[in-house]
């Protein structure tokens, strides 16, 4: 149980793992507690440590806060043997977060995330992933965690890490994408060419008939038009007073009325948006589910080529890989959807068929891609609430790419997923596109 102070209590710190068979720790207290025996006995059990060595000292530890959900630890180990495939510098995921309520509700996420981490562990795997030394979670109150390797950013030859909707800092931001897309596309072609483990298939299986019944439950519970319009005319008002902020078509009232005008046909629209995304089962693959910038590293590989690996695979599994590649590339500068999309799709068909995948259609693509991106409409107009929340002095701020913006996060995302919408709206027409389906 959590006392009322927001801790928790010695029966919540440890609970049973259903892959390794140890009691697992469910924050960073727990795992420094048990101390060394308990990460020599844990990466035992994983193979990842011989039965000859230890995990001889803790060396450091520090919290970590970036991300939501679960808790995070960094770590420092010493090894009785040091020596390959044994990082000292570690990074501990745990499931629960006993400090926020909203966020230790999501923990039943790292159930996928710690059986994608398993079996990650195979020498072949297709694409960078970090190194995996432990991986566990107790199926009945989802406390678990992982541990991996600590990916260097910034040394040895990987970038320094890239946040979330700042690409207009990131050098080359078509490369970077490339890059990704060519690691999304590298993994779901090997699945679609059988080169992945059977227990893919067994751990993530693909169901088309719970699409069907996911979209008619999102039907049921979608927000009422009348709100969604109400929240775009709260987003218009805020547009008139803090015009810097977004694109000037947002200020047309031919725009405003059209926008307007779209949402009802939009909202309508959830069963046969379901039915085109799972109605091509080439585009069927296991993949990745947010592979944006913030979720990657990048390296040169040995011909001096830009590769993208990978983090945080919860809710990764069979997809379609319009969706995949609509989560990485959702934090995209507008004129990447404008100017290369074609070249970034493009580059991922290629790569998809060149690991065993079939050989996609660039039009079906594309328009699976913009759809998705339509159908983020009610969930896309954030903006005026988070920054008012989060960002003093707004009138100050001298465009959507102000410096002011890299200290607040939530509200920098929530401005470019409608300042990027707005746009997208205009540019692609994506009102007319729903309505051509």
């Amino acid at each position: 149980m959590t006392t009322s102070s927001g801790t928790a209590s010695d029966s919540d710190r440890w609970a049973p793992g259903a892959v390794s068979g140890l009691h697992v720790p469910a924050d960073a207290e727990a795992l420094l507690s048990g101390g060394t025996a308990f990460l020599t006995e844990a990466f035992r059990s994983s193979g990842a440590l011989s039965g000859d060595n230890s995990v001889s000292r803790i060396v450091a530890s520090q919290g970590f806060e970036a991300g939501g959900t679960g808790k995070k630890l960094l770590l420092t180990v010493a090894y009785e043997k040091p020596g390959p495939g044994l990082p000292e510098e570690l990074f501990v995921k745990f499931s629960r977060n006993f400090d926020n309520e909203l966020w230790d509700s999501g923990r039943h996420q790292l159930a996928s995330e710690v059986a994608f981490a398993v079996l990650s562990r195979s020498p072949d795997f297709p694409v960078p992933v970090p190194l995996v030394l432990f991986a566990d979670v107790d199926p009945e109150t989802h406390t678990g965690l992982i541990v991996t390797e600590c990916i260097p950013y910034g040394r040895d030859g990987v970038e320094p890490h890239h946040p979330k909707c700042l690409d207009y800092v990131v050098p080359d931001q078509v490369g970077h994408y490339e890059a990704i897309l060519r690691g999304l596309a590298r993994l779901s072609g090997a699945h679609r060419a059988g080169r992945l483990s059977p227990e893919f298939d067994r751990e993530f299986p693909y169901d088309p008939a719970a699409g069907a019944a996911t979209a008619k439950a999102m039907a049921r519970a979608q927000v009422p038009g009348a709100k969604v319009v109400q929240w775009a005319e709260r987003l218009f008002d805020f547009v008139d007073r803090y015009p810097q902020l977004f694109p000037a078509h947002a200020r047309d009232v031919a725009f405003r009325e059209r926008f307007l005008t779209d949402i009802p046909v939009v909202l309508g629209a959830g069963e046969r948006v379901t039915a085109l995304l799972h109605g091509n089962p080439d585009l069927i693959a296991f993949a990745h589910w947010n592979a944006n910038i913030d979720n990657c590293w990048f390296q040169r590989d040995a011909e001096g080529r830009l590769e993208a690996g990978f983090l945080d695979w919860a809710n990764a599994g069979q997809l379609s890989v319009a969706q995949s590649i609509t989560g990485a590339i959702s934090g995209a500068e507008p004129f990447l959807w404008d100017e290369h999309l074609d070249q970034l799709l493009t580059v991922f068909i290629e790569e998809y068929a060149a690991a065993g995948g079939p050989r996609l259609d660039l039009d079906e693509l594309r328009l699976h891609i913009l759809v998705m991106a339509a159908s983020g409409l009610p969930h896309s107009m954030g903006a005026p609430i988070a920054l008012t929340r989060e960002v003093p002095d707004l009138e100050s701020l001298e465009s959507n790419h102000d410096p002011r913006l890299v200290d607040h996060e939530n509200a920098r995302i929530q401005l470019h997923m409608t300042t990027k919408l707005l746009h997208l709206w205009e540019s692609q027409h994506l009102g007319d596109l729903i309505r051509s389906l």
